[in-house]
């Protein structure tokens, strides 16, 4: 067995973890947090208690990921602002549900929607301290398509950190290689487990610094997926270095 998932082994390890009892929304809910708590610590590492902060969410699981993380820092006092490249009914159903939770709640976290081309001219990342990638999970491959590549390209031209959910967005999961337009992240949190293509020595430049979170996945539920359980586990994103 290994410790690094393959995209085959993060989609078993999603699997196993349900047929285990684990819904895939309490798995969301668990990495949305996770997220949430790297990305107050990057905040205020930097001084920057109320910042602004631009979370891109994408379709699946990785957007509603990074939705449950949008509420979590709107409630710990950050200026937050969801950003959808594509239109909301697009989202998947997982994504969706987190979107309905955001917008259900107290918080009165608007989900916007702006036009590609406002994302990609940039003015809605102005004067914006942190970036939450949450555009392409695991399961994407191939080079990324307009709108979510203009986004991308605006992103890395932006002065603001970025940290992306389990992968920078166009990085594959396998081989750490790039086909088009990638998120070039200051942070990336792998979640759950670490992703082999993440660990690449020519994703380096894409991934910064990798951390990596538990997210409430059982021990059965890795072996059961041909995964070695991370030593690494605990109530905090940790940084992660690959083994040996």
């Amino acid at each position: 067995m290994t410790t690094l998932a393959t995209r085959e082994a993060a989609r078993a390890l999603d699997g196993a973890a349900v047929a285990m009892g684990v819904p895939v929304q309490m798995l969301m809910a668990l990495a949305g947090f996770q997220c949430a708590s790297l990305a107050r610590e990057l905040l205020l590492d930097a001084g920057g208690r109320g910042a602004s902060v631009a979370v891109l969410v994408g379709r699946g699981t990785n957007g509603g990921d990074a939705l449950v993380c949008a509420r979590h820092l709107q409630d710990w006092g950050f200026a937050v602002r969801i950003l959808l490249p594509v239109p909301a009914p697009e989202l998947g159903a997982s994504a969706g549900l987190a979107g309905a939770a955001v917008s259900a709640g107290a918080l009165a976290l608007a989900l916007t929607e702006e036009p590609s081309s406002e994302l990609a001219s940039g003015r809605v990342l102005e004067d914006t301290a942190l970036v939450v990638d949450g555009l392409l999970g695991t399961g994407s491959a191939g080079a990324p398509r307009e709108p979510v590549a203009g986004v991308i390209r605006r992103v890395n031209r932006s002065s603001a950190t970025v940290l992306a959910v389990d992968l920078p967005s166009g990085l594959d999961a396998d081989t750490g290689e790039v086909a088009g337009e990638c998120i070039r992240a200051h942070h990336t949190l792998m979640l759950g487990a670490p992703k082999v293509g993440c660990l690449q020595t020519r994703a380096r430049h894409w991934v910064g610094r990798a951390w990596l979170a538990d997210i409430g996945i059982p021990r059965g539920a890795y072996l059961r997926a041909g995964l070695d359980p991370p030593q690494v586990r605990g109530p905090a994103p940790v940084p992660y270095d690959p083994p040996g």
